[in-house]
């Protein structure tokens, strides 16, 4: 994954100053991955928007241009985006590490990939809504069992993030800057069952009241 890591860490200040122009990007709570830097773990947030990616990576400490032990955060993305079809989408994801997802495969498969990344000591992101629905409105979804699959297979921790303002990026408002994207990290979970036994059902709800209270924070900021 070091074409990963270079890929990414030459895109961050970039990328960083982009959303600090158009977006006032804000980002709290940095403080909550001091100490995971040689770690494996589990980022997961809400998911409204195809800049999400970027916003996320660009919410990571830095030390210095190169060096960071966060890079390169790989995300989860579906099997269909790397399709030839999407041929800008896949050359990015593939250029950015991400992880793919596969379609119809059986339930102890479909994670096998970010399973053993989280093994290696990667550092990985996923969406626990699955991707977004335009219907929704940017609102917070139910959230699937993955992470809670993920963080039960590894032990590794999981940091939840909710990204407020990150909803309709593509309106015009955006380049007057009227919008304010708000990336909130939230403390490390280092287990989800934290008195006796707890569901996967359980355990993802858990997951996403702690991004849904995230979120809320960032609105607040606003």
């Amino acid at each position: 994954m070091k074409h990963a890591k270079i890929f990414q860490a030459v895109n961050y200040w970039p990328t960083y100053l982009l959303l600090k122009f158009f977006v006032r990007y804000e980002i709290c709570g940095q403080d909550n991955l001091r100490g995971l830097e040689n770690e494996a773990i589990i980022l997961t947030s809400n998911h409204c928007s195809w800049f999400d990616g970027p916003i996320a990576a660009a919410s990571m400490p830095r030390a210095g241009f190169f060096k960071n032990n966060f890079f390169p955060i790989r995300f989860l993305v579906t099997e269909r985006f790397f399709h030839w079809k999407y041929l800008a989408i896949a050359a990015f994801i593939h250029l950015n590490g991400s992880i793919k997802v596969p379609k119809g495969a059986r339930k102890d498969g479909i994670l096998k990939e970010a399973i053993a990344a989280l093994k290696a000591g990667h550092k990985i992101w996923v969406y626990p809504e699955g991707g977004w629905d335009e219907k929704n409105q940017g609102r917070l979804r139910k959230g699937r069992k993955g992470v809670a699959l993920l963080h039960r297979a590894t032990g590794a921790k999981i940091v939840p993030v909710g990204i407020s303002g990150n909803y309709g990026l593509l309106h015009p408002r955006t380049l007057l800057r009227m919008n304010k994207v708000v990336v909130n990290i939230g403390k490390p979970i280092i287990t989800l069952a934290d008195s006796g036994h707890c569901t996967l059902e359980d355990a993802a709800v858990k997951v996403m009241n702690k991004i849904q209270d995230l979120i809320n924070r960032g609105v607040e900021r606003s």
